[in-house]
């Protein structure tokens, strides 16, 4: 199908944030040679990993433009869904890295078996009726509304590390150091502005439909499409400076708050 300006748009920008979110992963993964702490690989896959729920998004987007095709529901599912609990599982052994290991066996633990549990009902639906998991968006190529399981799934995921993120971010702007705090603050902006993005697109969007917009197409459902987006790619800069405040990020952001 031909694309209309909207699906640049949106394209471009999920696209955007992915190679963004993936050079951001990466480069933190690489920061474990140098400080040898399992901390920057865990960190790094979580990136990633939550970064794939709008991978497929992207994929599609090229795919239309080079070949005038999408991917296979299958395949956008799969991509979009699959990776999700193990940045999950990265993500609370990072925090009970970071907060102490006290209760980080049972943690742990939870949160695996959730994970299990998530990905053995996900195969079934997938094989048996995929439509349980949700459909194509046929009005835009590529997105898709998910069904009740997906959305229940990731609120509860998206839950869990809004949580767990701001309750390590409430440490980090409590430190002496101004830039351990200056930290903490980007990364309290990164987890609320990712879930936010992500509620509204993954879980909201599917909801809203049919309930408030009619017409999947309907520009004011559009603009709320583009403003996540921008929230994403906000989102991941937040995330890196948070973990890593290159030189350049922390002479913008002391020079603004001196002026």
């Amino acid at each position: 199908m031909a694309l209309e300006v909207v699906d640049y748009v949106l394209g471009s920008l999920s696209l955007t944030f992915v190679i963004i979110s993936v050079i951001i992963g990466l480069t933190i993964i690489l920061k474990y040679p140098k400080f040898k702490s399992r901390l920057y690989i865990l960190i790094g896959m979580t990136w990633l990993g939550l970064a794939t729920l709008f991978m497929a998004d992207s994929i599609s987007f090229l795919m239309n433009i080079i070949i005038q095709e999408s991917l296979s529901k299958e395949l956008y599912f799969i991509i979009e869904n699959a990776f999700l609990p193990i940045a999950l599982i990265c993500w609370i052994i990072a925090f009970t890295d970071m907060l102490g290991k006290k209760e980080q066996t049972r943690a742990v633990l939870l949160i695996l078996i959730y994970s299990v549990v998530f990905e053995v009902i996900f195969f079934i639906l997938f094989f048996t009726d995929i439509d349980l998991i949700g459909v194509i968006d046929l009005s835009r190529p590529f997105s898709a509304d998910y069904g009740i399981f997906l959305i229940v799934f990731l609120l509860i995921s998206i839950l869990i590390m809004l949580v767990t993120g701001l309750k390590f971010t409430q440490q980090s702007i409590k430190s002496a150091s101004e830039e351990i705090r200056l930290k903490g603050k980007l990364l309290r902006v990164a987890f609320i502005m990712f879930t936010i993005a992500t509620v509204l697109e993954k879980t909201a969007r599917s909801i809203l439909l049919g309930i408030v917009f009619d017409d999947p197409s309907t520009p004011l459902l559009s603009v709320m499409l583009v403003i996540v987006r921008v929230l994403l790619i906000i989102s991941a800069f937040a995330f890196y400076g948070g973990f890593l405040l290159p030189r350049w990020m922390h002479a913008i952001l002391t020079k603004s708050k001196s002026e």
